[in-house]
């Protein structure tokens, strides 16, 4: 029975000598061990908010930020990037490899969709430690975020979408048509638009820009009020001009818009437009021609005169 009693005590003895290796074993094969290396990482995102146009008129509606991202521990960290913006698209690199207590300046783009609302949006910029070492974190991955704020600016951009190839004056000296206007907004919003005749190829003499109202015409359009809504709309508004002149030479003009507060347009939006002046026939606007009264005043006055002369010959 002693003999028994004994071996069983070998046995235990012999279980417990080899369960000491086992759990060495499994301490040397955890991914990080505390006792050696911990992970750490620290990430830094510009404070100043960043802007972005969401118009299709831009060419990528994209901004552009920076972040710095630093391997605070003692080992060769690979650092996974993630990036998110709700709505906005953000992207950039990752992963990126760190020498211990280095770091890199990161570029993160975020992209706005057209048309995006005009607002502040909330970008969340965050970096994992995968590996420490090349041996995988598990667990014991550390992480660090920064946020950044994204502002998509307002805008309602409207463009001339179609006016008559020609026209034709009459002894009103004036034209008048529809114009249909073609609007691109990120926000609900109420603009007035006023019209603005430019003469093509003309340059005024010490100024670059266009020649504004050629041959005298002066704006006499009604209110042009556009209700811009997110999105592509269209609008139509009618323009007046009016011209004292008395020149017979034809212009070829264009028009162009200016909403409130914008400085006067350098260029036009429209087709090119030419400006007739009808001699015997009729104006755009239903006047005759310019001619036509003074061959009119002529034909009334040769009536008098025949009929002032017939009446003397019948005196006598």
């Amino acid at each position: 029975m002693n003999a028994s009693l004994s071996n069983q005590g070998m046995h235990r003895r012999n279980n417990q000598v080899m369960i000491v290796p086992l759990l060495f074993l499994c301490l040397v094969g955890m991914p990080v061990q505390s006792s050696q290396v911990l992970p750490g990482v620290e990430i830094e995102c510009q404070d100043s908010a960043e802007h972005i146009d969401s118009s299709p008129s831009h060419p990528t509606r994209s901004t552009y930020f920076e972040c710095e991202v630093r391997n605070t521990s003692t080992a060769t960290e690979e650092i996974e990037m993630q990036y998110s913006g709700a709505e906005l698209s953000v992207i950039g690199p990752s992963p990126l490899i760190l020498g211990p207590g280095n770091s890199q300046i990161v570029t993160v783009q975020a992209r706005a969709p057209v048309h995006m609302e005009a607002g502040d949006y909330d970008s969340t910029i965050t970096a994992v430690v995968r590996r420490v070492q090349g041996v995988p974190t598990g667990a014991l991955a550390q992480s660090d975020s920064d946020d950044i704020t994204l502002t998509v600016d307002p805008y309602t951009n409207c463009d001339v979408f179609s006016t008559p190839e020609e026209i034709k004056i009459g002894s009103d000296r004036k034209i008048q048509f529809a114009v249909a206007l073609d609007c691109s907004s990120n926000l609900e919003d109420l603009v007035n638009v006023r019209f603005v005749l430019m003469e093509r190829g003309v340059v005024d003499s010490g100024d670059y820009g266009a020649k504004y109202w050629p041959d005298g015409f002066e704006d006499r359009s009604p209110l042009c009020e556009v209700t811009a809504e997110i999105g592509f709309t269209t609008h139509y508004c009618t323009f007046v001009a009016e011209s004292r002149s008395r020149s017979l030479s034809s212009l070829n003009v264009c028009l162009a818009i200016q909403l409130d507060g914008e400085e006067e347009p350098e260029f036009c939006s429209s087709n090119l437009i030419k400006i007739e002046k009808s001699l015997l026939g009729f104006g755009s606007t239903g006047s005759m021609g310019l001619l036509v009264p003074f061959f009119l005043a002529i034909l009334i006055l040769s009536s008098s005169i025949i009929i002032w002369k017939s009446r003397n010959r019948t005196r006598i």
